[in-house]
């Protein structure tokens, strides 16, 4: 589980959110892809702060990771690719990026897209993205409608019913720094 710290002026408010921070981590299945989360909570002013510094996600998936080209030919001055797919997992991804003009079986399929086989088809880092900003979202109280995130080798997200002051920004992106240079 990732090392929660919480900065709030209130103690009741401070257990509140660890337990809603560790909630949300387990329903996302997220706390084991997280090395530390930092919370900073002014419910006075009113603003909050999340950051999170993630473990190393994994590397993007190519069109070599899980197919092979079985023949090409040109028709018509098309390019015309047949290619197999050996690990159907990323398939769908597959289908969203290409033309498939054939697939005479499960497992090939035929197009007319250019094909390279570097071409990452999916990325992890995206999805992961996603489950962290829906994470922030959550901890939030609900009334904070006005939200800054700031991307790096960490994620800080700012959060207030008021429009930011150059003060919280300030804060939020200390925060970013911080975690990013301590680990």
């Amino acid at each position: 589980m990732a090392k929660i710290y919480i900065d709030c002026e209130d103690e009741a408010g401070k257990n509140i959110y660890n337990k809603i921070i560790q909630t949300s981590l387990e329903d996302l299945i997220l706390g084991k892809s997280l090395i530390e989360v930092r919370m900073i909570c002014r419910e006075k002013e009113p603003f909050f702060i999340i950051g999170v510094l993630p473990k190393s996600t994994s590397k993007p998936i190519k069109l070599r990771d899980f197919v092979t080209i079985e023949e090409t030919k040109t028709e018509d001055g098309k390019t015309i690719t047949k290619l197999k797919i050996e690990d159907e997992t990323y398939a769908p991804q597959l289908f969203e990026i290409i033309n498939i003009i054939d697939q005479p079986s499960r497992f090939e399929l035929i197009t007319d897209s250019p094909i390279d086989m570097d071409m990452i088809v999916y990325d992890a880092k995206d999805d992961f993205k996603l489950k962290v900003l829906d994470f922030m979202n959550r901890v939030f109280p609900e009334g904070m409608r006005v939200r800054k995130t700031f991307y790096g080798k960490s994620m800080v997200m700012l959060a207030s019913e008021k429009p930011f002051t150059e003060e919280w920004i300030k804060k939020a992106l200390e925060l970013k720094e911080d975690l990013e240079k301590n680990n």
